[in-house]
């Protein structure tokens, strides 16, 4: 069959095909390992480090397959590859619960070492097919077109993936679509007497489906599945143990029948306001607080949840809303917030610790601000922390300090409740602890909270000593831009999970030798190296501002994520077709690059409080999609305008390049998502850029001889 195809038409298929499955497994096996991690962020950083890491070097461990001849066989074995790995993957990522003890809290440590190894066969498989596929062609400017091809089949994946299977498709189901289409590119590049092989293996994964239950029973071990259902937000799971139902999102427990801890979510903030309230309410309504509110008599209840999925749940569990006085809101709640005109009562925020920089924006000083805006002049927020019941270790203090800060900086009041979760209650009026006596003003009935809990709860001596703990040293208040209780919450995880914190260190060092391995000297590759980083840097880092202002980013984050794919390939283009030496292109871009890097930082500076609808619409629709696609269509330019100078045969420069590229890739993602943006903010993040690139344009000014 691969007689009736030409050397081009074979090299598009294969970049067409391998990009696409590679972002749509990219994402499918970040889904899967935030279960696997009970949705802790930083495995983010993690795998798509890790990703970029070994694709890098894939690139270039592929160069020598690249000079054997006939590299439609090995471009044949490799597609095959491609397509069946993903299924070991994801039976290897849903079996590691079982390989802990029941209840253990897997550390840092766990997770790269099994994320890491488990990743490791697809990405070096994938990574050295670009070098080999550019054998296919003939000509100075393959590495041009490897670049570009694959950025095509990179924008094909993340769309299939975020407009059709997370909507249709189970991720199981998903990897069958990709690696039947990859099979038809083994195909394309193999003779007529080995496709029933391929049809062999194609039969084989759609007869395999049943597997997608079983291997996912393995992240629940001594629970029985219920429903599974992937959502554009999360993975959802409903189990049950014994007589107990459990609602699991990511595998965190949102709800298990008997949970009584909505009592304190309601009872708390509402009776510091009047019966007949007007309450909004983020998140958590359907597991028992709206029925608990209730109890108060509320005049209405606005209530905020992004994901409609939970909604669909109110069935299962109490039906809460079907009061009349309930009125639904899907969507993001502090965009919510941003937007109404109405005036509360009481906001009650029943949502999980920062645990990512999704959550930390409902923590920091500019979401109080904001809440404090649409309060009524004596209205409460509250929300809760992790606390301890009578030792807080200091990281956990430290969380709980600069989330005080930031309270402190908008309202006059903070009232914490002290237990092993503490309930903070904010307002410019003067609040009461004297719970349990207007519960039984009101005739308000609980299960646990006053017979059981407000005793020590509302323990004078026990809020006082919180109270003296949290105002003891002074902390930077949890920011937007600087989302410092995030940052605590890792070091938490960390300690909790008996990782060491100089394991983050020691992955900064390796990724930095990484990095200096992969363009040791050459000024050329260190030029791509810090544009890749810089490139990672600025989505990441937009990503969280769109993030903060907007809401949760995975529905928008397909859009600017293919944005940025669509700006590398027009950059690499645009190179080819300007009328400019390759060393003006060079240092057009890093100039270009160092002037966006400010540009983003006023407006990460500016964006974080506007309100205004004119605003809101520029800043979401203009200004952000615009500086993405500027980076991108500088990094793509840059790195068509260095391939075409460097020096070696093609498949040498696409494997060199790429690994530069990937390497900064890498650094970006790990140094930025794990360390940086927790600890210096997304200011902070732009200005590394600002320097790297400020370094690369001297270091290209000394010697632009080199790309003359």
């Amino acid at each position: 069959m691969a007689k009736g195809f030409s050397g081009k038409q074979r090299f598009c298929v294969c970049l067409l095909c391998l990009g696409t499955s590679s972002v749509a497994v990219q994402l499918v096996m970040i889904r899967e390992v935030m279960s696997s991690f009970s949705g802790n962020e930083l495995v983010i950083g993690l795998v798509l480090g890790a990703w970029l890491l070994f694709t890098g070097l894939g690139s270039a461990l592929g160069v020598p397959l690249a000079r054997r001849q006939r590299p439609e066989r090995t471009l044949f074995i490799g597609h095959m590859l491609i397509a069946i790995m993903p299924f070991l993957q994801i039976a290897a990522i849903r079996g590691l619960p079982l390989l802990w003890v029941r209840g253990e809290m897997p550390g840092l440590t766990s997770a790269i070492v099994s994320s890491t190894a488990i990743l490791i066969p697809y990405c070096l498989v994938g990574g050295a097919m670009l070098p080999v596929a550019g054998a296919l062609l003939e000509g100075k400017d393959t590495t041009s077109k490897v670049y570009i091809v694959d950025n095509m089949g990179d924008i094909a994946g993340g769309l299939l993936f975020s407009l059709l299977f997370v909507y249709a498709l189970s991720h199981w189901d998903s990897l069958v679509a990709l690696g039947l289409l990859n099979l038809f590119a083994a195909a394309v590049m193999t003779s007529r007497a080995l496709l029933p092989v391929l049809v062999i293996m194609g039969l084989g994964m759609l007869v395999a489906r049943p597997l997608d239950l079983h291997t996912l029973s393995w992240r629940f071990p001594g629970q029985n599945l219920i429903l599974h259902k992937n959502t554009p937000f999360a993975q959802l799971t409903i189990s049950k143990t014994g007589q107990q139902l459990n609602v699991l999102q990511d595998a965190i427990p949102l709800f298990s029948t008997g949970d009584l801890d909505m009592e304190a979510v309601a009872h708390l903030p509402l009776c510091q306001a009047g019966q007949g309230a007007n309450v909004l309410l983020i998140g958590g309504g359907i597991f028992g607080t709206i029925e608990e509110i209730a109890k108060h008599k509320p005049r209405r209840i606005d209530y905020v949840e992004l994901d409609p999925a939970i909604l669909d749940l109110d069935r299962l569990v109490d039906r809460s809303l079907s009061h009349a006085f309930v009125r639904v809101h899907v969507g993001d709640g502090r965009l919510f917030m941003k937007k109404t005109a109405a005036k509360y009562d009481a906001v009650i925020v029943d949502l999980p610790d920062p645990e990512n920089t999704q959550l930390n924006r409902f923590y920091t000083q500019e979401f109080f601000d904001e809440a404090k805006s649409i309060l009524a002049p004596e209205g409460v927020l509250s929300f809760s922390l992790v606390g301890a019941e009578n030792y807080l270790e200091e990281k956990g203090l430290d969380l709980n300090r600069c989330v005080y800060a930031a309270a402190k900086k908008a309202f006059k009041y903070v009232l914490v409740f002290p237990g092993i979760t503490h309930y903070y209650l904010c307002s410019n009026a003067p609040l009461t602890s004297k719970i349990a006596g207007i519960l039984a003003e009101r005739k308000v009935a609980t299960t646990r909270l006053v017979d059981y809990d407000l005793s020590s709860m509302a323990d004078p001596f026990r809020m006082d000593l919180l109270k003296r703990l949290l105002t003891k040293e002074d902390v930077p208040p949890n920011q937007d831009l600087s989302p410092h209780a995030f940052g605590y919450l890792l070091d938490l995880w960390l300690k909790k999970s008996g990782s060491p914190r100089t394991l983050l260190y020691v992955m900064f060092v390796l990724v930095l030798v990484f990095a200096v391995m992969a363009c040791r000297k050459d000024p050329l590759r260190f030029t791509i190296l810090t544009s890749g980083y810089a490139g990672m840097a600025f989505e990441l880092s937009l990503l969280l501002l769109f993030q903060v202002i907007y809401g949760y980013i995975y529905l928008r984050m397909c859009g600017l994520i293919t944005l940025y794919m669509i700006g590398s390939a027009l950059g690499a283009v645009a190179s080819g077709k300007l009328k400019k030496t390759a060393s003006w292109q060079v240092l057009a871009c890093d100039a270009g690059l160092i002037m966006l890097s400010a540009l983003a930082c006023v407006g990460a500076l500016a964006g974080i409080r506007i309100k205004s609808d004119i605003w809101l619409f520029s800043v979401q629709y203009v200004v952000i999609p615009s500086l993405i696609f500027l980076v991108a269509l500088a990094a793509g330019c840059q790195f068509s305008a260095v391939s075409r100078v460097a020096r070696g045969t093609g498949a040498e420069i696409t494997g060199r390049l790429y690994l530069a590229d990937l390497a900064g890739a890498a650094c970006g993602t790990i140094l930025t998502g794990l360390l940086f943006l927790p600890k210096i903010g997304i200011v902070g993040v732009l200005i590394s850029v600002f320097v790297l690139k400020a370094l690369s344009l001297g270091l290209n000014i000394v010697y632009r001889n080199t790309v003359e």
